[in-house]
């Protein structure tokens, strides 16, 4: 195809984030929507941020978006949805967080307990040999005067995307919420959908309740809970552990969220874009 220099395709044209940070107006969105028509942009990605007074999945909401894609559709612009209010992706504006613990984002720590602290630690995974590391139970061994501990901490704002469930919930209230209640012309003329910075942890070593199970599976013959504290303490298998953990904690993050997410919109016939956090040196 050739390409028409002073009058490009979509495609070679920007597409700049449109922050909806205000209460919004159908017709001040098709207002502005002309103006970047105007502009020579090519489309725009409708994109919820911090200002936002309009309910954010709210049936007001769903009406602006109804506009913005109709007012794309009569000036030959794209128009994409942004997948979250805010951002990490992957919350559903609260829903998805909202239904508890087993939903939320976990870290797994590790530290040295006495006897008397032991009775104050919360969500402990088990307590290991403070010299050898070798598992001693869920609860503090009796004769000991230190054991190491393995627990979780929970962030009650963000979600397990380790867990097929979760990411379930997220596509169920986002995405196949916009498919079912958009109207199909307006659900087809759409792009698609950004998916913004989703991730596993920024606060230390991810945790999932499913990961114990998934671990056996794809390293037969290996216990995950038995050897959680070499992820943290310099033992002789500690390496292994942890290029097994952290590849498998890569893998499930790209089956679990990444891979469903990308299968949904094949299916439904919506491009998927986005970019992930902390890309900057890939380390």
């Amino acid at each position: 195809m050739k390409l028409n220099i002073k009058n490009p395709d979509n495609c070679y044209r920007p597409a700049p984030f449109w922050s909806w940070n205000d209460k919004l107006s159908c017709e001040e969105l098709r207002r502005q929507i002309r103006l970047m028509h105007d502009a020579g942009l090519g489309g725009f990605f409708m994109h919820a941020r911090g200002g936002l007074l309009t309910e954010y999945l709210s049936q007001e909401w769903i009406d602006c978006v109804e506009a913005a894609i109709d007012e794309a559709e009569k000036l030959g612009m794209d128009a994409w949805l942004y997948d979250e209010n805010g951002w990490p992706s992957g919350f559903g504006g609260g829903l998805v967080n909202g239904l508890g613990e087993e939903y939320q984002q976990k870290y797994l720590r590790c530290k040295n307990v006495t006897v008397s602290e032991a009775g104050s630690m919360e969500r402990v995974i088990g307590y290991y040999e403070p010299e050898t590391l070798a598992p001693l139970g869920k609860e503090f061994p009796a004769g000991h005067a230190e054991a190491v501990c393995c627990y979780w901490e929970v962030n009650p704002f963000y979600v397990d995307n380790l867990d097929p469930k979760v990411v379930d919930e997220f596509l169920r209230g986002t995405h196949q919420y916009y498919y079912d209640t958009l109207p199909p012309r307006l659900r087809e003329h759409l792009r698609g959908i950004f998916t913004d910075e989703p991730q596993l942890s920024r606060n230390g070593i991810p945790w999932s309740f499913t990961l114990p199970e998934i671990y056996g599976i794809e390293y037969p013959g290996c216990d995950l809970l038995a050897e959680l504290p070499k992820l943290f303490l310099p033992h002789q298998d500690a390496a292994a552990v942890r290029i097994r953990y952290y590849r498998l904690c890569g893998k499930r993050f790209n089956d679990v969220f990444m891979k469903r997410i990308r299968e949904w919109c094949d299916a439904h016939n919506w491009q998927l874009t986005g970019h992930h956090v902390l890309e900057e040196t890939c380390e």
